[in-house]
Order: structure tokens, then sequence, then C-alpha cells
């Protein structure tokens, strides 16, 4: 019978995880029947054109909740640091927290965004990158933080995402997901609302007649982000003849396989 594993998914902001690997997580959740926890750093306060920070803050926190249910995760957890300036805190201080939440929900597997793919503008994600490659790669060992309350823990997988995919060769299927990472997505509706609203101001301009404009209501702008989705899933999913998917670099964090030559840790896909 096959072992059930724990998921931690650690990301800089509320959607990260469902644009980049939300059908992953649901197959994870549903179809293997894994408990994944979302742990998120930042409080989402710039990811808006329309609402100011302080009601955004409280928007987005409710609606990745409700995302995370919609994907049957067990947890959401929220550490709220202000959004767009992880990379003002020290890389060992977060590096510490995100190891802390290691050792406590003992992950076997952790997804988060990739640190050593190219083309990634935004600073957040480049610290929680780097910070959680880190915290894993080193959570086992009882002289990094021996103040934290839960004791050491190995993690043996990763599945790190990108929006420029760097030598990731496992290909996920989520065909059979596919409706609910969009589902997941626009319950972050705040978010869903930034997504239009920057692709209107790109439009306006270069000039594009793309037919979108600012402030669309989300009767309007959903059909075209959910076709966006299903555009970039199906793109992914062509390579090896699949209808939808999504594309991570696969990496054993752990040396036994390495050094015995052996197969004990395998990708659940």
């Amino acid at each position: 019978m096959a072992r059930k594993k724990t998921v931690l998914v650690v990301v800089a902001h509320a959607d990260d995880m469902e644009f980049l690997a939300g059908g992953t997580v649901a197959r994870f959740a549903f179809e293997k029947g894994y408990d994944v926890f979302e742990y998120i750093l930042t409080d989402n306060s710039k990811g808006s054109y329309r609402l100011l920070p302080e009601v955004l803050i409280e928007i987005s926190a409710r609606e990745a909740v409700e995302a995370g249910e919609v994907l049957g995760l067990k947890q959401v957890r929220l550490e709220g640091y202000p959004d767009c300036e992880l990379n003002e805190v020290n890389p060992n201080v977060l590096r510490g927290q995100i190891m802390a939440v290691i050792r406590e929900i003992k992950p076997d597997i952790v997804m988060s965004w990739d640190p050593f793919a190219p083309g990634e503008d935004h600073p957040d994600h480049r610290m929680v990158a780097m910070a959680t490659l880190e915290a894993a790669a080193f959570s086992s060992n009882p002289l990094f933080y021996p103040d934290h309350a839960d004791l050491p823990h190995m993690v043996t997988e990763a599945y790190w995402f990108a929006k420029q995919p760097w030598n990731a060769e496992c290909i996920v299927d989520i065909s059979s997901t596919i409706d609910k990472k969009i589902e997941a997505l626009f319950k972050h509706d705040c978010q869903m609302a930034l997504t239009i609203d920057a692709l209107a101001r790109e439009s306006e301009t270069i000039g594009a007649n793309a037919d979108i404009a600012r402030d669309m209501p989300p009767e309007q702008y959903r059909p075209i982000i959910e076709m966006g989705i299903r555009q970039f899933c199906a793109a992914a999913g062509a390579k090896t003849g699949m209808a939808y998917a999504e594309q991570f670099r696969y990496e054993k964090l752990g040396m036994l396989d390495k050094v015995l030559g052996t197969n004990f840790v395998e990708p659940d896909f």
C-alpha cells in the first residue's frame, strides 16, 4: 500500500499556488488523500488597482482560506509580512520561520517557487524560493535553530514551480482537476481583478485591440482569465499528450538514492 504523505506549499502571495500548482495540489488532496498545508508569507497589501491596502488584506486572507477549501487543504496559514517587502527580512529569520513550520507539520514534500528559475522579477518570489530550499534542505539538522519547539524533520521531495520553468521535466496531468484549479483561482477575486486590470493597462500602453478594459466586473473578466489558464495548461500538457498539465522541477532533497543508487524516493506523478 502506498505511503500517505504530507505536503507543505510555501508561497509569497495568496493565488501563487493556484496559478502554478493548483491542479497538482488538488490531485494530492483528493486523489492521493495526502494532507496539504499552505503557508503564505505576505499580506497581499499591494495586489490591487482598486482597493486600499487595509481592505485588501482582509479580503485576500478570507479568499485564500476559501480557495484552500476548494482544493482540499488541511490548513492555510498566513504570516502577514508586508507585500513586496520580503527582501527587507533577514534571510536567516525567514529561513528559520519556514523551517519551524516544516518541523511542526513534518511534510514529506515541499512545493514552492523555484530558486533557480530564470526571469523571476518579483522579490517576494525570489526570497521565498531560496528560503524554502534552505529550510527544507537543513530542517533535519538539530544544530539549525535548536530553539524551535518541534524536533528536526527530514524533507525528502520538492516540486519547484516558476513562471518560466527551468529544467522542469516533471509534467503532472491535471485534466481531472483543471476545473478545481479554476474554481480555486476565482475564489481569489481581488487578485483576478488585479490580473485583468494589469492586462488592461498593458493593452492600453501598446495600443492593442484586446477587448479588455479597466475595472471590468467579474462576469466579464472571469471568462478571459479562464481561457488564459486553460491555454497555459494545455500548452504544458501538449508536450506529453495531456489535455492539461502543470510543470515542475522535481528534486530529491535527501542523498539516500544518490549514494546507494536506489529509487526509494520517487515522484507521485
